[in-house]
């Protein structure tokens, strides 16, 4: 039962702060009423030192019977019968205390039992303050507890579903990459032995993405480059053109891991692939203000946009990714969760066909994660 007597420093800073403003305004207000005694001094401190013990002691029962967990209701009515035991108390332990040091018995309240229940009201007074504000108080500090405690659950199911997330896309990735360094064993061996190496960069930046939420745009582009170069060698580089246009300054913005890695792939796939000629495969990278309906913090978003041949079943529309119920690409489902996840409305993810035979991917990403600014 010890940790029930223990306390935090700034509750004996207000116990003792508060007893001693009522010692002080008691006797200023004994002097000022010209009602200052020899014996007032004796009994005020009696009273406060009767008033810390009694009060620990109803904080001290409070929390053994774990009534402060109790509904609203039923702590107001044991805080009003600790407030009448408490006053109660403080008379009836007064006097005999004072009979104590005075070596013979005085009752104060001369007026009999009218005096008496005068006094239990006085300094009840006094002790609703104190009751009120310490039930007030520890309510307050559980519901920032409940709340921070809810903000931590609801953090670590953000941080769970980011795990899942990122330990579904290293098989979709890896059999894409597979997929083209089997067909380059096929008919380039000298070819194949050079895309063995750059997918061993392609593993070698899976194996450490998955311990981060956010990396350079400049380690994601290299991972890019390492995918198109194994694709380029595929489908020859006259089906698959490359046009990337990322300036050095944007090389060092934060980026989820594989999120531009899966619009490339997409593109590959559902573009180039698709299309018996092939196409260009164009990445645009910039840095612009803010859309109107973005909710990020900062004032710039870094903007990525990923064209290629192909139709969407509406040429007019501006769709997301993936919609709500849609059954759309591991990858691209997986991206959009993320983005999710981490910005919330802050980033968006967007296809658009425009011009007519032309597919554009268009990521946005802002400079903030969760509220905390990551880039000036």
């Amino acid at each position: 039962m010890q940790h029930y007597f223990r306390a935090k420093p700034y509750y004996w800073f207000f116990q003792l702060l508060g007893w001693e403003a009522f010692w002080g305004t008691q006797v200023h207000a004994a002097f000022m009423l010209k009602k200052y005694q020899p014996s007032t001094l004796n009994w005020l401190t009696m009273t406060v030192v009767f008033g810390l013990l009694l009060t620990h002691g109803y904080r001290t029962l409070l929390l053994r019977f774990g009534v402060l967990r109790l509904p609203l209701v039923w702590q107001a009515v044991v805080a009003m019968l600790g407030l009448l035991g408490l006053s109660l108390s403080m008379q009836l332990l007064l006097p005999a205390a004072f009979t104590l040091l005075a070596g013979k018995w005085q009752w104060p309240y001369t007026s009999g039992v009218a005096g008496f229940v005068f006094g239990v009201i006085d300094i009840g007074r006094y002790l609703i303050v104190w009751v009120l504000a310490y039930h007030f108080f520890v309510a307050g500090e559980w519901l920032a507890q409940a709340q921070a405690r809810e903000l931590h659950a609801a953090a670590a199911r953000r941080q769970a579903e980011l795990d899942l997330l990122r330990s579904q896309i290293n098989p979709h990735f890896l059999f894409n990459a597979l997929n083209s360094v089997r067909a380059l064993t096929l008919s380039d061996p000298h070819r194949a032995r050079t895309a063995v190496t750059q997918l061993a960069d392609l593993l070698r930046y899976t194996l450490n993405y998955e311990q981060r939420q956010l990396i350079p745009l400049g380690e994601e582009l290299a991972a890019v480059q390492d995918y198109l170069a194994l694709e380029q060698t595929r489908f020859g580089p006259e089906r698959l053109r490359l046009d990337l246009q990322v300036p050095e300054a944007l090389l060092a913005w934060p980026v989820p891991p594989a999120a531009l890695l899966t619009l490339i792939e997409n593109a590959v796939k559902h573009g180039i692939s698709a299309t018996p000629g092939g196409g260009l495969l164009r990445l645009v990278a910039q840095a612009a203000p803010a859309e109107p309906n973005n909710n990020a913090p900062a004032a710039e978003c870094l903007h990525l946009e990923v064209s290629q041949p192909g139709h969407l079943p509406d040429p007019a529309a501006v769709l997301p990714a993936c919609l709500p119920g849609q059954t759309g690409g591991l990858g691209l489902v997986n991206t959009r969760q993320r983005l999710l996840a981490l910005y919330g409305d802050g980033a968006r993810l967007t296809l658009r066909e425009q011009p007519a035979g032309t597919v554009v991917a268009r990521l946005n990403v802002p400079a903030a994660v969760l509220g905390v600014k990551l880039i000036a």
